[in-house]
């Protein structure tokens, strides 16, 4: 056998090199799989061209948090968050497995090749043979046996059945990436929310502060008027009554503020590092743009969009069970060397190959096939209602927060003005009572009030901001930080 120290691809594998051409040709003929087509109707529901909830202006789309606040600190915590939060890194994770599905499945569609290297050695005995009484050792012979190998398994496509299931995988892919952009927004929304609950928080610590200082000064007031021989005891148990309530309202303030603060470090991942700065007060809900909202901008909503994803990933489905009653076309090869000498496991002139083709089609399988097909199409239908029910949930969504801008805007009104009044009244309730013109209880009471309405009015101020988040988030808003 002649030894060949170069070892020539070319030569050893003609029969490879022959079966690569056809699947070239075939690759060529075909076409890549791609995300499918964006189905924009939903199945039982009619979009509307406006909405029922009336607005005199709208809010923006773009950038919802520099437009409610320009305050930096929140930009600053909500990029730590989305940075640091271990439930979106959770999310980003599953986006990462399935885009390594689809192509996991883009691989069934080439073909596949193993390559090795063996070796045998075999005794065989010639038993029975005319050899009398020779000696044993006689009977004996060592046969070995060396090569390399390379061999292909590689199922045709033929009528697009992988393809289907790689589409669909991309499908579901996108679904997925949908699904971490709706968490992410929804998690900026939320920490925006809980900075606002700060800040609320806050001035309602500095409110119950300077209002116990006004209930020891009234109390202090009573108690003189008392010991003067112009007061009742009753008055001054009252007053004394209304400075503990006061007391114990301002320490359920700073509790809340606190708990707001762990919550926002919760989501930073930075749980008792106590690093966030909380400064400023509760900002103006900003002047909204012209009015108008097309309701096409629901299709902006990464949740809407993902449902509709996996309604394009299970009709794909149902095409791969369909294509799966179809033959399936497989061609195997194999190729390489085949030697008696270790030495010449190399050599071109020892060379093998093969090729074989194979055609085939389910015929009983105990309706495992058609039953297959049946819960796909189940799964299609579940994520029509899926479909529709997320575009209902949308819908709903704007209509709530549309209706509530009015609604909030209106109490905000209401008990704003009642706040301006009861400080005018509380005002003149503490001159005519240090004139002697004017009762404790007159007194007493008109303090109380204002105390709770001013309260509620920057209750309400944080409401309204985080309707207004709601809103932006509800019409698919535009997550911009920087």
């Amino acid at each position: 056998m002649k030894n060949s120290k170069s070892f020539s691809l070319s030569t050893l594998y003609k029969g490879v090199n022959y079966l690569l051409g056809i699947i070239i040709l075939i690759f060529l003929s075909g076409c890549a799989a791609n995300s499918p087509k964006k189905i924009l109707e939903i199945p039982g529901v009619s979009t509307p061209s406006a909405y029922y909830s009336k607005l005199d202006e709208v809010p923006s789309n773009e950038n919802w948090i520099k437009e409610i606040s320009k305050d930096k600190n929140l930009g600053n915590i909500i990029s730590a968050v989305l940075e640091n939060n271990t439930d979106l890194q959770k999310a980003a994770n599953n986006v990462k497995r399935a885009a390594s599905r689809a192509k996991i499945t883009a691989s069934n569609r080439y073909p596949k090749f193993a390559a090795g290297v063996g070796g045998q050695r075999n005794q065989q005995a010639f038993l029975g043979l005319p050899f009398g009484d020779a000696d044993p050792q006689l009977s004996r012979s060592l046969f070995n046996a060396y090569g390399l190998s390379l061999d292909m398994n590689w199922e045709i496509d033929l009528w697009g059945r992988i393809k289907a299931g790689q589409e669909a995988n991309i499908a579901e892919y996108e679904a997925t990436f949908e699904e971490l952009q709706s968490f992410r927004s929804s998690l900026a929304g939320q920490t925006a929310k809980i900075w606002f609950g700060i800040l609320g928080a806050e001035q309602q610590v500095a409110l119950a502060s300077s209002s116990l200082e006004s209930f020891k000064e009234t109390s202090q007031l009573i108690q003189d008027a008392y010991e003067s021989g112009n007061g009742r005891a009753s008055q001054v148990y009252l007053a004394s009554s209304d400075v503990k309530v006061a007391s114990a309202l301002l320490s359920e303030r700073k509790a809340q503020s606190r708990a707001a603060a762990r919550q926002l470090e919760i989501l930073m991942g930075s749980y008792s590092k106590s690093n966030i700065k909380i400064s400023g007060v509760l900002p103006l809900l900003p002047a909204p743009p012209p009015p108008g909202i097309p309701s096409d901008l629901l299709f902006r909503r990464s949740d809407l969009r993902a449902a509709e994803r996996k309604l394009a990933a299970s009709n794909r489905r149902i095409k791969e069970a369909r294509l799966a009653l179809l033959p399936q076309i497989s061609l195997t090869s194999g190729a390489g060397t085949a030697t008696e000498s270790l030495k010449y496991i190399a050599d071109t002139t020892a060379g093998i190959w093969n090729i074989a083709g194979q055609t085939g089609a389910p015929i009983f399988r105990g309706g495992e096939v058609l039953a297959n097909l049946k819960i796909r199409k189940v799964n299609q239908s579940d994520a029509e209602l899926d479909y529709q029910n997320a575009f209902l949930k949308a819908l709903k969504d704007v209509e709530t927060c549309l209706d509530n801008e009015v609604v909030l805007k209106s109490r905000w009104d209401a008990m704003n003005n009642a706040k301006v009044n009861l400080i005018k009244s509380y005002e003149r309730a503490l001159a005519e009572y240090k004139n002697g013109i004017g009762t404790s209880m007159n007194l007493l009471l008109t303090q109380r009030q204002m105390l709770s309405v001013s309260s509620q009015v920057l209750e309400l101020e944080r409401l309204r901001l985080d309707n207004r988040i709601n809103l932006h988030l509800s019409l698919g808003g535009t997550l911009k930080i920087k």
